[in-house]
C-alpha cells in the first residue's frame, strides 16, 4: 500500500457521499487506510440456513421460511410482528422501530430470510430486530460464501450494511505494497510470525472465505489475525517507549503535601480509611512532591475505596493553588463523585465544579470562567472536559477513573490544556487487575499501587445462577427483601449491538415486574431517558422511594446505593467475567449487609459461559477473577474490548494475545530505530505519533 493510500480521502470511494462521510468520521474513518484498519469485532455465519426445529434460544441463526401473518399491535408499546414457518416450526420476528413501507413489504405467502439471536418469550421463539431479506419463491438469493464481518458503530448512525459496503470497496482499492511495507512483511516472515502480507491479511480479515477455518477466525487464532495482532502490539509498544521518553524530559508542578491537611480531611470522612489506602496515599504524595511527572496506576477491587484516595491527592493539589481534573466514563459516575467530593471537602474552602455533556450553556460559561481565573480548583467531568472551549489556568493533576475506558488519545487531549513544557501528574484508577505480563510491557511506563484491603464491615456478595425459565420464583424473593427495607437492581443487558434493543429489554422487564407484583415500586433507567427524568429516578432509588430499579449497564460504575442488597442480571451469559464482577459490586455496600447476586441465563450455557458463572459463584476476589478469566476467556473482557489498557486497540487483546507480547517486543526493538517504518506503523494503527505523545 502506497502513500497515495495513506492520504486519499474516504469520499473518493464509491458510495461515500457527504452524509456517509460524516457518519464515517464519527468512527474516526477519514481515509481509505482508516477504513482498511477499521477491523471487525466479530463475525456472523450466514453461509447456511438452520431449520426452526433445530433452534436453541440464546444463539444467533439464519432462518428461511414463509410469511404467514404480519400485524402491528400494542403489547405495552407499539410493535410490528411477523410470523414465519419453514415447515418444521414457527418463529416470530418483532420490530419496535419501523416504517410504513417496511410493513407493506411483509406480504403473506412471500419468502423471508432472517438473521438474529433467538429468544424464548413465554414458550414461543422470537427474534427482535433481525436483519432480513424478503423475496418470492423463484427469486431466492444465494447464500453468502464468506463470513459476515460485524463492526463497532458506536454513536454513528451508519448501518452495518453500509459500513461493510464501504470497507469492501476500500479493499478493492488496495494497491500493491511499497518497499517499506515489504520490509515489514519480510521481517515478520524472518521472525516466524507470519508469511502473509499485510495486504492478504486485511483481505482475509474483512471477508473470510468459508474455505478459511471458521473456528479459527471466530477465535481470533487465524494466521491473518495473528499477523495483524502482532503488528498492532509492537506498534503500541514502540508508542509507549516514545511517549515515556518524551514525558520523562518534561517537568510537572511540585506539590507539597501537608500531613495536617490530610489528617483533617480523614477526620471529616464518614468512614475510616484502611491501612492499604493510607499506604497508597503516601506513595502518591511522594510522587507529587517531585517535578518528575507522576504516572501511577492504582488497582483496587470493586468497593475498595480508590476514589477517596484520589480525593486526598486532589485536595493536596488544590491546597497548593493548582488545579486538578477527574475524568469519569459516565455521567452517573461523574455526578456521584461530585456529590461525594462536596461532602468529603465541605469543611475546605475549595471550589469544585461538575461538567458533563448535559451541562447547560449559561452554567458552562460560569464554570469555564472560574477555571480560567483559577478560582475552581477541582473539575469533575466526562469526555466533555476534552472540548476545545474548556480551558484551565494551571492544571497540575489529571485523575482518570476506570482508566480502561479512556483511550490514549483522550488522555493526552486533556494534557494539552497545560502551559507549554508543563506535564501534569497523572493518576489512573482501575478495578481491573493488571496481569504481570502486561505490567512489564504495555504498562512499563506506569508505577503501580494496589489497594489490597476492603473497608471493614463489607461482606462478600453471595452469587447464584438461574435459568430465565425460573424467573417467576424471583418475585417472592424480591418482595421479602423490599419488605425488610432493602432494595434491588434488575439489570438488563444488551442482546446485540443495539441501544434500542437494550432499552426495550429493560422496558419489557419493568412491565413484567409490575404485572407480577402489586407490592413492588419499580423504577426504570436507561440511556434513552431525558437526563432530568433519569436523575429523578436515580434520586428516588437512592432515597428508598423505589424498591426495584430496572436498568441497563448505565449503572455498571457509579451507582452507589448502600441499601441495595440484591442484583439480578438478565442474559448474564452474554457478559464478560470482569463486567459481571463490576456489576455485582453495586450491591452489599452497606455495613454488615448480606447481599446477593442472581445471574439469569437464556437457553443452554456454553462451556465458556458456564466457566464464568462458576467463577462468579466461587469467589468475590477481583484478582482471582482476573486469573480465572485469563484461563477461560476467548476475547477482550478484562481490560475492555475496544480500549484494552486504555489503548484503542483495533484487533489485539492484551489478555487473549498475551502469548504474542514477547515476540512483539522483539520486533519492536528491531524496528524502532527505523523512522520510516515506525512512521508507517504509527499511521496504520494509531494515526500519528502525536496521538500517543503529549505534543506541546
Amino acid at each position: 500500500m502506497t502513500e497515495y493510500l495513506l492520504n486519499k480521502s474516504i469520499d473518493n470511494i464509491k458510495g461515500v457521499g457527504p452524509k456517509v462521510k460524516t457518519q464515517l468520521q464519527k468512527l474516526g474513518i477519514e481515509t481509505i487506510q482508516d477504513a482498511l484498519f477499521y477491523l471487525p469485532k466479530s463475525y456472523e455465519n450466514r453461509t447456511k440456513i438452520t431449520k426452526i426445529i433445530d433452534l436453541e434460544p440464546g444463539n444467533a441463526y439464519q432462518i428461511e421460511g414463509e410469511i404467514i401473518e404480519s400485524k402491528i399491535y400494542y403489547p405495552g408499546r407499539r410493535a410490528f410482528f411477523a410470523r414465519i414457518t419453514d415447515g418444521t416450526g414457527f418463529i416470530q420476528m418483532r420490530l419496535f422501530f419501523f416504517s410504513t413501507p417496511q410493513v407493506k413489504a411483509f406480504v403473506k405467502g412471500l419468502k423471508i430470510r432472517i438473521y438474529g439471536v433467538v429468544r424464548d418469550t413465554g414458550g414461543k421463539f422470537e427474534i427482535f430486530h433481525p436483519s432480513y431479506k424478503i423475496f418470492s419463491s423463484n427469486q431466492r438469493p444465494p447464500l453468502d460464501n464468506t463470513l459476515t464481518p460485524i463492526y463497532s458503530i458506536g454513536s454513528s448512525k451508519i448501518t452495518q450494511y453500509r459500513l461493510r459496503s464501504v470497507i469492501k470497496n476500500c479493499v478493492r482499492e488496495m494497491p500493491s505494497e511499497n518497499s517499506y511495507e515489504k520490509k515489514i512483511d519480510e521481517t515478520f516472515s524472518k521472525k516466524n510470525v507470519s508469511n502473509l502480507s499485510i495486504r492478504k491479511s486485511l483481505q482475509t480479515i474483512h471477508s473470510p472465505s468459508i474455505k478459511d477455518e471458521i473456528l479459527k477466525i471466530k477465535n481470533f487464532s487465524h494466521p491473518a489475525q495473528k499477523r495483524l495482532i502482532v503488528e498492532e502490539l509492537l506498534t503500541n509498544l514502540i508508542g509507549v517507549k516514545i511517549s515515556t521518553s518524551r514525558i520523562d524530559k518534561m517537568m510537572s508542578p511540585r506539590v507539597e503535601t501537608s500531613n495536617d491537611v490530610l489528617e483533617d480531611f480523614k477526620k471529616n470522612l464518614p468512614f475510616n480509611l484502611t491501612n492499604s489506602q493510607d499506604l497508597v496515599i503516601d506513595e502518591i504524595n511522594e510522587d507529587l512532591n517531585q517535578t518528575k511527572p507522576m504516572r501511577r496506576l492504582v488497582q483496587g477491587d470493586v468497593g475498595s475505596g480508590k476514589t477517596v484516595v484520589a480525593a486526598a491527592a486532589m485536595l493536596s493539589v488544590a491546597k497548593n493553588n493548582f488545579q486538578t481534573v477527574l475524568l469519569c466514563p459516565t455521567e452517573v459516575l461523574a455526578e456521584q463523585h461530585f456529590k461525594n467530593f462536596s461532602l468529603w471537602m465541605k469543611n475546605e474552602d475549595i471550589n469544585i465544579a461538575l461538567l458533563t455533556g448535559k451541562t447547560k450553556k449559561n452554567e458552562w460559561e460560569k464554570i469555564n470562567k472560574e477555571l480560567l481565573t483559577g478560582k475552581t480548583k477541582i473539575l469533575i467531568g466526562t469526555h466533555s472536559v476534552f472540548q476545545e472551549r474548556v480551558s484551565l489556568k494551571n492544571l497540575a493533576l489529571v485523575v482518570v477513573d476506570e482508566q480502561q475506558r479512556f483511550g490514549v488519545k483522550q488522555r493526552f487531549e486533556i494534557l494539552q490544556k497545560t502551559a507549554k513544557g508543563i506535564m501534569p501528574h497523572q493518576l489512573f484508577m482501575t478495578a481491573t487487575p493488571i496481569p504481570r505480563t502486561l505490567a512489564m510491557t504495555m504498562f512499563a511506563d506506569l508505577s503501580v499501587s494496589k489497594i489490597s484491603e476492603m473497608p471493614p464491615g463489607r461482606n462478600p456478595v453471595s452469587t447464584s445462577v438461574m435459568s430465565n425459565k425460573k424467573r417467576d420464583e424471583l418475585i417472592e424473593r424480591l418482595e421479602i427483601i423490599c419488605e425488610n427495607g432493602n432494595q434491588a437492581f434488575w439489570l438488563c443487558t444488551m442482546i446485540e449491538e443495539s441501544e434500542n434493543l437494550d432499552v426495550q429489554t429493560a422496558e419489557s422487564s419493568k412491565k413484567w415486574l409490575e404485572e407480577n407484583s402489586k407490592n413492588l415500586k419499580v423504577g426504570l433507567v436507561h440511556s434513552k431517558l431525558p437526563k432530568n427524568q433519569k436523575d429523578k429516578v436515580i434520586e428516588e432509588f437512592r432515597n428508598g422511594k423505589i424498591d426495584v430499579l430496572v436498568c441497563t449497564t448505565v449503572i455498571e460504575v457509579g451507582m452507589d446505593v448502600p441499601n441495595a442488597s440484591l442484583m439480578i442480571i438478565e442474559n448474564a451469559e452474554r457478559l464478560g467475567l470482569s463486567q459481571l464482577h463490576q456489576l455485582r459490586g453495586r450491591v452489599g455496600r452497606g455495613p454488615d449487609m448480606q447481599a446477593h447476586c442472581i445471574l439469569l441465563y437464556e437457553g443452554n450455557l456454553g462451556e465458556t459461559a458456564e466457566a464464568r458463572m462458576t467463577a462468579m459463584k466461587e469467589t468475590n476476589d477481583g484478582f482471582k477473577i482476573s486469573e480465572i478469566d485469563m484461563k477461560i476467556r476467548g476475547s477482550g473482557e478484562i481490560l475492555g474490548t475496544k480500549q484494552s489498557g486504555g489503548m484503542e486497540l483495533k484487533i489485539a487483546d492484551l489478555i487473549r494475545d498475551a502469548q504474542f507480547l514477547d515476540k512483539s517486543e522483539e520486533l519492536a526493538k528491531e524496528l524502532e530505530g527505523n523512522s520510516e517504518l515506525v512512521d508507517l506503523l504509527m499511521r496504520r494503527w494509531i494515526g500519528k505519533k502525536e496521538n500517543l505523545i503529549a505534543a506541546q
